[in-house]
């Protein structure tokens, strides 16, 4: 299963090129911690829905000066969210995630840069713990914005093992634990394989997801 699961990441890596044309921010080498805010917001926002809805929501918050997660935390309370990130849809819960992570953060860590420095499982739970945070939003928090080795199952991954026969079995952990126990533990390959498989999936063209 190793060379299969590896040696379809050099496939799709050989067809498609390095992704961070593609996402360049998301697979940036290098992110400062604005960057890493902003990406955080826009994996909570991206929750069933697209990116482009995400990013028009994470537009309306720069342009009220509100792409911050301590500005966020610093509302009190998530009401003014509320038409903001009305693009992303799901304005009932939406607004009280973003506001409840912001609020973690600045609580917890004081800026998102310092979760890096803690246990990854740790880290993990307490994104877990959060309402609204599952299990493909906290890896791809952990894997995109802190860059943290944590591999991220979406419907698309699901698809893609359906159609290479690579298991029966299709739960979450399941297939996290699959291709973590695959792969070299390194956030690069993990980062270029998970957007690869939306880009094979989608077509590059529609794949770009380009933080503003």
């Amino acid at each position: 299963m190793k060379n299969t699961i590896h040696q379809l990441y050099i496939e799709l890596l050989r067809k498609h090129g390095d992704p961070v044309k593609l996402w360049p921010q998301w697979c940036a080498k290098e992110k400062d911690n604005e960057l890493r805010e902003i990406i955080a917001i826009g994996a909570i926002l991206t929750q069933k829905t697209s990116w482009r809805n995400a990013d028009l929501a994470l537009r309306n918050l720069k342009k009220e000066k509100l792409l911050s997660l301590e500005k966020i935390a610093g509302l009190g309370k998530p009401d003014i969210l509320t038409g903001l990130i009305r693009p992303a849809g799901f304005y009932q819960t939406k607004p009280q995630r973003v506001f409840d992570f912001a609020s973690f953060i600045v609580k917890e860590c004081k800026t998102i840069d310092n979760l890096i420095e803690k246990e990854v499982g740790t880290t993990r739970e307490k994104l877990l713990s959060l309402k609204g945070i599952g299990p493909e939003t906290a890896d791809v928090i952990l894997l995109y914005a802190l860059d943290i080795p944590s591999f991220v199952i979406d419907e698309y991954t699901k698809r893609l093992v359906a159609k290479r026969n690579l298991t029966e079995t299709f739960t979450y952990d399941y297939l996290k634990q699959l291709f973590e126990d695959n792969l070299p533990k390194d956030v690069e390959i993990y980062q270029n394989y998970h957007a690869l498989i939306i880009i094979e999936q989608r077509g590059r063209k529609t794949s770009r997801m380009e933080v503003i």
